[in-house]
């Protein structure tokens, strides 16, 4: 049994079917947790900013009630686990706010949404937030947690049970009939059951490429001398654009992290101006000075919102992805788990009928073929914007990064560290020409979100390969 990533997903399924008894081998390109997991602002919660106002009109109530009950599930296994392990977390007041009118609007909604769902919020008026909030949501007792002691945890359950994980390999390419062989970097593996924990598949048997948009959101961590003088909730605004504001005590002091700011991935100019512009806010609504860190994740939303957790149809029940988590995949990575480990052990959760039930609707269709018309626009005039003759033989200045030349074969050129690299421009997923991400210093594809350092190496999929260097 072969599980490809080593984030919360892979992990979470991983030490659910090793506590059964059929021990798996987790594999992962880079190190355990240090993709979205690692990342991520780590809210386990139900409360999940607009996601049940969202998810009710492309669902039915049923399907809104398994949403709800997969993430309490995924909670509670998550943090028992923590307990057991003896790993600290902070039990929290999440908070849905808004200080627009449009916002408080879709406050509102998320109200009744929730309460149509029976999830018992609360109405908070101004939190304990330090600025005019017009209305605000929350509910009690939700957790927020450290990713990486998170994974530590797990992975430490995980080989007490004869598990393993190998980090450093990657998964290039499968057979299309079991048992799979599995194509990776470091050989071939044969596996009955294959388990694609990847955020988005790196196969696209699953078709799930053609309804995925891919969002990159940032975070800043501000340190603070006394936690009391900051917000203690964990809140997330429903204005345009976001604000999530948690903390985090560790080792090296407590913390106010303030993210937001998201966007689809190649898409919408200058990510630097997004961080700079987080801070500005940041700095004029709370009494922080200048970060110690910043950083990023990418998460991706289902244009059928629902997530799609489980077997590849005609797979016989032996391939099973989990992707579409919308930003909120602490809990829900959890519930996968739970789902695709019940697949495979013949013990499938009460509520796993309910959220996978299969119904179409307009607003299902509709926001399809819009992704679709919108990637194929990007790949097209991406390339037909390039038959203007290139910008020069000059190298970009540090930092910096462009693409230039012809509409066949485009080059992206950066310069990082003093080294001017020349790739092809074009992604090894599905053909995107990429985009220059000037605050990680990555090409990124606006089709899919598979992401390249300056010299082309893959940083994430759904691509399996790096860019291939351009010489003249």
């Amino acid at each position: 049994m072969l599980i490809v990533g080593a984030g919360l997903t892979g992990l979470c399924t991983a030490v659910r079917l090793a506590r059964a008894g059929l021990v798996p081998t987790v594999i992962d390109a880079r190190r355990a947790g240090s993709g979205t997991t690692g990342h991520s602002s780590a809210k386990v919660s139900l409360l999940q900013g607009s996601m049940l106002q969202r998810l009710a009109r492309h669902a039915s109530t049923e399907t809104v009630a398994a949403y709800i009950a997969a993430n309490r599930s995924g909670q509670e296994w998550l943090l028992d686990l923590l307990r057991e392990r003896d790993v600290p977390f902070d039990t929290r007041l999440a908070m849905t706010y808004a200080v627009t009118e449009s916002g408080a609007k879709d406050v509102e909604a998320e109200r009744q949404a929730s309460r149509d769902a029976g999830l018992e919020i609360i109405d908070v008026g101004q939190g304990d937030l330090p600025f005019p909030v017009l209305d605000a949501i929350g509910l009690p007792d939700q957790a927020q947690i450290d990713p990486v002691a998170t994974v530590r945890a797990l992975v430490a359950e995980l080989e007490s049970f004869g598990g393993r994980v190998i980090e450093g390999i990657r998964m290039t390419g499968s057979s299309f009939t079991r048992p799979w062989m599995v194509s990776t970097t470091a050989g071939e593996v044969r596996a009955e059951h294959l388990v694609l924990a990847t955020q988005a598949p790196v196969l696209d048997r699953s078709l799930d490429f053609a309804r995925i948009k891919a969002y990159r959101s940032y975070v800043l961590a501000y340190p603070v001398a006394d936690l009391l003088n900051v917000p203690q909730s964990m809140s997330l605004s429903l204005d345009d654009p976001t604000r999530s504001l948690r903390t985090a005590s560790t080792g090296e002091g407590d913390f106010l992290l303030v993210g937001g700011n998201g966007h689809e991935v190649g898409h919408g100019g200058s990510t630097q101006a997004r961080v700079d512009e987080i801070h500005a806010w940041a700095s004029s609504h709370l009494p922080v000075d200048e970060p110690a860190w910043s950083w990023s994740a990418q998460d991706y939303h289902l244009t059928t919102q629902v997530p799609h957790i489980g077997a590849v149809p005609g797979t016989a029940e032996r391939l099973f992805v989990a992707t579409g988590y919308d930003k909120w995949g602490m809990a829900l990575a959890s519930a996968a788990g739970e789902l695709i480990s019940g697949d495979i052990l013949g013990s499938a959760p009460a509520y796993a009928e309910a959220l996978r039930a299969k119904g179409i609707r307009t607003a299902d269709i509709t926001e399809t073929a819009a992704q679709g018309a919108s990637v194929g626009g990007r790949l097209v005039g991406d390339r037909v914007r390039l038959a203007a003759p290139g910008s020069g033989q000059t190298p970009p200045g540090e930092g910096a990064g462009r693409v230039e030349g012809n509409p066949v074969r485009p080059t992206a050129v950066s310069t990082v560290d003093g080294r001017t690299c020349a790739l092809s421009a074009v992604c090894t997923h599905l053909g995107g020409v990429v985009a220059w991400n000037d605050a990680e210093r990555s090409w990124d594809c606006p089709l899919h979100g598979s992401r390249f350092a300056p010299d082309g190496t893959l940083i994430e999929g759904p691509a399996t390969s790096d860019l291939e260097p351009v010489t003249e």
